[in-house]
């Protein structure tokens, strides 16, 4: 038994230095594709994004798949003031408090005058007002499947937005996405509407939309 729980522990502990060295050689790589991005005289990103390629002069920013591979915990390297318009869409719940208010002033600083960083994310008040009305706001079976709680009490839809299976890290509601994107220095900030040129049509009844102009 100890030997196999030594061997498991050397298995874990590989996989870790494998993650941190992929990690490294991905940040390496990235450099020239971002240095070649801060050359551009319009610059629109769309940060974590999933594994898919940018389109309408929108490059994309995400671990795997992206157009450029980067883990967006090192920042942005790019020049201050570079990029007129950023996009994130059900990325920010992933990120924990205190490194969320490191990533949104990270985007202040990259925007240009006038840019824009527009941001999609869950609204866990519509479930947390299913639970306290009786209801459930979405079939068990609708959800994320690695995420799914069902013990068959309501408040398992609180714990399927809260912990989602330990990937999300952080709630909004209309008003604390607001004041949360306030913590960066932005001029405004405001609630906005569904945009079909960016926001995915699949997410629309959970979502809520800002804005924030630097």
């Amino acid at each position: 038994m100890k030997k196999l729980a030594k061997r498991l522990l050397t298995f874990l502990g590989l996989q870790v230095l494998v993650q941190r060295l992929y990690t490294v050689i991905v940040h390496t790589a990235s450099l020239p594709k971002w240095r070649s991005l801060g050359k551009r005289e319009r610059v629109c990103i769309e940060l974590g994004s999933g594994a898919k390629k940018g389109a309408s002069g929108w490059v994309t920013v995400d671990l795997r798949g992206a157009d450029i591979s980067h883990d967006l915990r090192k920042g942005l390297p790019l020049p201050s003031q570079s990029v007129d318009r950023i996009y994130t869409s059900h990325m920010l719940e992933h990120i924990p408090y205190k490194g969320l208010i490191i990533f949104i002033n990270e985007c202040f600083r990259v925007l240009k005058e006038n840019g824009e960083l527009s941001v999609c994310v869950p609204d866990a008040s519509l479930y947390i007002s299913a639970y306290i009305q009786g209801n459930r706001f979405r079939r068990i079976e609708e959800g994320y499947k690695e995420a799914i709680v069902d013990t068959g009490s309501l408040l398992d839809q609180l714990n399927y937005i809260a912990y989602m299976d330990e990937q999300h890290k952080y709630m909004f509601d209309r008003e604390n996405l607001v004041n949360t994107l306030r913590m960066a220095p932005f001029r405004s900030v405001s609630l906005r509407e569904f945009d079909g040129d960016l926001d995915h049509p699949s997410r629309d009844f959970e979502s809520i939309y800002a804005i924030a102009i630097k």
